[in-house]
């Protein structure tokens, strides 16, 4: 993914060319295809290139049109066609074969800070208005490309990349405490609009950041919500239950063809029904298109964890006709981590070396640019436990009887397939929070961790429930941790199942049947993957004995020193209390869950330590270093 910066100075001063220059290399490792930079006044922007479209072969950027109006953008752009359509429309002389980031610059022409409400894909963008004083920037609706900002000393920096911003001088290593007691208790941070540091913020999914130059208050940033995922959009009842089906597949047939912009892609499989659907459906598309493409398939084999899941992967690769690169990640997750992490980590994302996931994204890059993930399918395509409850919970009580009315009419069931959910919703809301006893209990009464965790377990059922989690960070979270700016890798992951107007039919269709089970993918699917794929019921793998105990044994070995020499971790856990449980044998799965994050905090505060950045250097003579 491409790396964007814009460093602007509310108090007029002429911009830092060395440091907006820095800064762009810096990011070299997540576009080390065109680097290249501009500046005009107090502000400047950079932009470092990673090929990924046909169409961005003769791209450079900072874009303009017109040498008043800039842009650079990460961008790829789902409905091409039709938003060339619109734009001529409106007088727009385009080429159909631009890059996405000179059609979202037309776009913003032709509706200014409505553009947004325009474009649909994965997106995030900075753009200088000349002629309106105007700094404006957008994300994606679900937050796919992460944006970052910090307003510090009358400068304002603007970036996707984290660790970018802390560069620049002006930027503290101040954390913020309560992003600090997410990690520790959820593994994430539970805030929209915060970082772990405290002197940058995050712009939320679907948000634009305006500052407009001669406004009375010069430090003003106004920070807009332009598009809201509905609960349940106008439901459609199709007469046919085939009309449904069709339907489906025409917009998930869509979705997949407008991430294959490249004549080489990676596409994750695994055992289950969403990432094979991925990988069938772009083999089908790119079969059709008749035109030269290496495609492949990737997939990771643990059979102590996932006994079958390689076999299934195996199987489905022979069927479509397409190779299979296998990476070994057995018993690696109790393996013993790595030293220290070899750079560091925008924020706490998992312990060094125990996952098999970083391998799975070095080996995909090696190939290809881009790899398509079947993230999202279950949020999507699944009907839960407790979806009527919150329509119920959210005044849908008319929709809920309409659904099961029609389902009677063109099913001639009477199976309604009601969930036993009331007793999971009084479980969940009603359970008791109780902390990790290593939790520093000063760090707990300060922040009253016990009170937030109660309102975050109060509000969960909401977005337990289909797409509800992209009303909290959840998903917004994960895909940032899949971002180059967190792996250090520079390849594009790319979600088929979070297409905007996939989602939209997704919330519109009636959930009984098509949901249940998946039922509407599974149809869509009959003849394009192997029987045993398609009506494998879904699989929720648990750490075995073997894996626990392995665990156990190895926990104690590796932790000591970590726990004893990592500056500032006393201050969130009693290290002391920790030891003592670590040495124990009475570590069962939930302390090692708790003992998971508390872990992965510790290696970030160490990596903190040891970052120095530009500490010392002049600006004009830095040698770059970190993640690049």
């Amino acid at each position: 993914m491409s790396g964007i910066i814009s460093l602007i100075n509310l108090n007029n001063q002429p911009v830092n060319q060395s440091l907006l220059r820095g800064m762009t290399d810096y990011m070299a490792f997540r576009g080390p295809d065109a680097r290249q930079t501009w500046h005009k006044d107090n502000i400047g922007l950079g932009h470092t290139l990673l090929r990924t479209t046909s169409e961005q072969e003769h791209e450079r950027q900072p874009f303009t049109l017109d040498e008043r109006v800039w842009i650079v953008a990460d961008v790829r752009l789902d409905g091409r066609k039709e938003l060339v359509v619109a734009l001529q429309a409106r007088g727009r002389v385009i080429d159909e074969k631009s890059p996405d980031v000179e059609l979202l610059l037309h776009a913003y022409h032709v509706w200014d800070t409505d553009c947004v409400n325009h474009l649909q894909g994965d997106f995030v963008f900075i753009i200088w208005d000349e002629r309106q004083q105007r700094l404006f920037c957008g994300r994606d609706q679900f937050g796919i490309l992460p944006f970052y900002y910090a307003q510090v000393n009358n400068n304002l920096i603007c970036s996707n990349t984290l660790n970018c911003i802390r560069l620049h001088p002006q930027i503290s290593t101040d954390l913020n405490q309560q992003a600090v007691g997410d990690f520790l208790t959820r593994g994430m941070n539970m805030e929209w609009d915060t970082t772990i540091f405290n002197d940058i913020k995050r712009l939320p999914p679907a948000h634009t950041l305006t500052w407009q130059a001669g406004q009375s208050n010069p430090q003003e940033l106004t920070i807009q919500k332009y598009w809201q995922l509905p609960r349940i959009q106008p439901l459609i009842f199709y007469k046919k239950p085939q009309e449904y089906v069709e339907h489906f597949s025409e917009l998930f047939e869509q979705a997949v063809s407008d991430r294959l912009r490249t004549n080489r892609i990676a596409t994750h499989v695994s055992g289950g029904m969403d990432s094979t659907s991925i990988a069938a459906m772009a083999n089908q598309v790119l079969l059709e298109r008749g035109k030269p493409c290496d495609f492949q398939a990737f997939t990771v084999r643990d059979r102590l964890m996932m006994p079958e899941e390689d076999s299934f992967a195996s199987m489905v690769a022979h069927y479509i006709g397409i190779p299979l690169n296998v990476v070994n990640a057995e018993g690696k997750v109790c393996n013993a981590p790595t030293a220290k992490l070899q750079s560091p980590l925008p924020e706490p994302g998992g312990i060094p070396g125990r996952s098999g996931g970083s391998d799975l994204t070095q080996r995909c890059a090696d190939y290809a640019r881009v790899v398509l993930t079947g993230f999202g399918g279950d949020p999507g395509l699944r009907f839960g436990e407790f979806d009527f409850l919150v329509w119920w919970k959210h005044g849908l009580r008319r929709e809920i009887f309409q659904v099961l009315g029609h389902h009677l009419r063109t099913h001639r069931s009477g199976k309604l397939y009601l969930r036993q959910g009331r007793a999971y919703w009084r479980k969940i809301t009603k359970q008791k929070v109780e902390f990790p006893t290593w939790f520093n209990t000063d760090f707990v009464k300060q922040l009253d961790l016990q009170q937030r965790d109660e309102q975050i377990n109060a509000e969960c059922i909401d977005y337990i429930a289909r797409y509800g989690m992209a009303n909290t960070p959840f998903w917004s979270n994960i895909f940032e941790k899949a971002d180059p700016g967190s792996t250090g890798i520079p390849i594009k992951s790319y979600y088929p199942f979070f297409d905007l107007r996939l989602v939209n039919f997704m919330v519109s269709i009636p959930p009984i049947p098509w949901l249940v089970n998946k039922n509407i993918l599974r149809y869509s699917m009959k003849g394009k993957l192997p029987e045993a794929v398609r009506t494998r019921p879904k699989i929720v793998f648990k750490a075995p004995e073997e894996y626990i105990q392995g665990m156990r044994e190895s926990v104690g070995l590796w932790a000591g020193d970590l726990l004893r020499n990592t500056p500032g971790l006393s201050d969130y856990v009693n290290i002391d209390e920790l030891l003592e449980c670590l040495e124990s044998e009475e570590i069962d799965t939930q302390k090692l869950m708790g003992l998971e994050k508390t872990l992965t905090v510790a290696y970030w505060l160490q990596s903190l330590q040891e970052d120095t950045r530009f500490d010392g250097v002049d600006f004009g003579d830095r040698v770059l270093c970190g993640v690049g």
